[in-house]
């Protein structure tokens, strides 16, 4: 159930991300947020460009310095074909490892400590803890930005680096597909070879199912963190939309009263013209 919980997770993770980008599509089209989302965007690309190559994959073009294109191009045939599914996912855990990393070297001013909830059963029952579980771990998420020090200077920058790398991690609506796909694929290898893990080492205790017992436990860890990151992205996403709309407003207001001032005084040249 571990592995179906943790699916569902990585699926939640996608769903906001894809939210948080359809809600950014207006605001990435002025310059100021391209250059707030562009750590975010070189770490999406480099990202993509190591799955893809750990695929056996081809990389035929990385536009790096291009902040208005998000992905990579690449080839993938034969088995290296899973990359097609694991390389849309491969941001999510990029942006989670950076964001934790940098909340480490900030002083750790959030806390991104988080158990992802369980599915005790595939049943109603089950899936309704699982929801349960994860609303109080978002009241909790909520909670904690309430009582962070606001005064904190190193706080806006980490939450300014938390909202690039969380817009890098997103995955368009459209093109979900292929990330749940890989976030599918992920589970059954997990499940398949904790399955097989039973190597026995001195002492009668597995080491294959020791050293993967750590490495379920990292990559639990890390959906955690992604889930946290989304959250905050798509709240600073809202800001950021609220606030790239208000400028908006205001443009064309200035720029409507301007055009308005123009006509006006055209039309009364014209009208002394005529009189004269």
């Amino acid at each position: 159930m571990d592995y179906v919980a943790l699916f569902m997770w990585l699926c939640l993770c996608l769903l906001l991300g894809g939210v948080m980008h359809y809600v950014m599509r207006g605001p990435l089209t002025h310059r100021p947020v391209q250059l707030l989302a562009a750590p975010g965007m070189v770490m999406r690309k480099f990202t993509m460009t190591l799955v893809a190559l750990l695929c056996g994959g081809t990389v035929t073009r990385v536009r790096i310095y291009e902040l208005t294109w998000r992905d990579v191009d690449f080839k993938a045939d034969g088995t290296a074909g899973v990359a097609r599914v694991l390389v849309p996912l491969a941001p999510l855990f990029g942006g989670a490892l950076a964001v934790m990393a940098l909340n480490t070297a900030f002083g750790a001013p959030l806390e991104f400590d988080y158990t992802p909830p369980s599915l005790a059963a595939l049943d109603s029952g089950g899936l309704q803890g699982f929801l349960q579980g994860t609303g109080a771990l978002l009241t909790r998420v909520v909670r904690q930005g309430s009582q962070v020090d606001w005064t904190s200077s190193r706080l806006y920058i980490l939450l300014a680096l938390l909202f690039s790398m969380a817009l890098g991690g997103c995955v368009p609506l459209e093109r979900i597909k292929e990330a749940v796909l890989g976030a599918g694929l992920l589970a059954v290898v997990l499940a398949l070879v904790s399955t097989v893990a039973v190597q026995r080492g001195p002492g009668g205790e597995s080491v294959v199912a020791a050293w993967f017992g750590n490495t379920i436990e990292f990559v639990v860890s890390v959906s955690a963190a992604a889930f946290v990151m989304m959250v905050y992205g798509m709240l600073a996403a809202i800001a950021v939309g609220i606030a790239t709309r208000l400028y908006e407003l205001v443009v064309n207001r200035g720029s409507g009263s301007g055009g308005g001032k123009k006509t006006a005084t055209l039309t009364a040249a014209g009208e002394r013209k005529q009189a004269a």
